[in-house]
């Protein structure tokens, strides 16, 4: 099955924009995920996602494999 990649955004006051990216299998099935606000250089990683199902996907832009694979490298590097 095809894995597709999409991310969403928000403001945190005091530390700048912050982007979660979801790695999604089939009907929305969160496989990974990881959370970075590059202002910062805050990346965390989450093979275990505490989130199974991706609610509203409708909600997220797209994102892509080089973009998500790139950013969960780094993390895992730094953990």
């Amino acid at each position: 099955m095809a894995l597709k990649y999409l991310k969403t955004q928000q403001i945190v006051p005091n530390q700048g924009m912050s982007f979660t990216l979801y790695e999604i299998e089939g009907e929305n099935i969160i496989l990974r995920m990881l959370t970075t606000i590059p202002e910062s250089g805050m990346l965390k990683c989450y093979p275990k996602p505490p989130v199974k199902t991706l609610f509203a996907p409708e909600r997220c832009d797209a994102s892509s494999a080089e973009e998500f694979l790139g950013l969960w490298e780094r993390g895992q590097a730094n953990a």
